[in-house]
């Protein structure tokens, strides 16, 4: 079965793990570094940490602080990307590249000398 889907960059894909990675590390960090300081913290607050409330109470903020950390790192790999995948069009021919420069090139190389196409706005 042939995929639809044009094969990504390996520059995408290895950005695409990165975040997954990163998102988990903070997961992680959030699960371990903390949890012995924050148990610590309700069981002066609220008592023994059998109790279910401070346990409850306990994954929440948890859960809260993996979240916001996530959203943050998914923008910034969004951003990453639209950055990677920007594409500079010239508006008189056929020409794209994902380097700005070039397309300037492309302009005054390919433009400039014929009067009908230069770009004059």
């Amino acid at each position: 079965m042939a995929d639809s889907n044009p094969p990504s960059s390996i520059k995408q894909e290895i950005l695409d793990k990165i975040a997954a990675l990163v998102t988990a590390a903070f997961g992680l960090v959030a699960a371990l570094a903390w949890n012995d300081a924050i148990k610590l913290l309700f069981k002066e607050l609220f008592g023994t940490q059998d109790q279910v409330g401070p346990m409850i109470i306990y994954a929440l903020f948890i859960t809260i602080i993996a979240v916001i950390l996530t959203i943050i790192v998914a923008r910034a790999a969004s951003k990453a990307k639209n950055v990677l995948l920007k594409t500079y069009s010239c508006p008189l021919c056929d020409f794209e590249t994902q380097v700005q420069s070039e397309l300037m090139e492309h302009n005054v190389k390919d433009h400039a000398a014929n009067k009908d196409k230069f770009l004059s706005k």
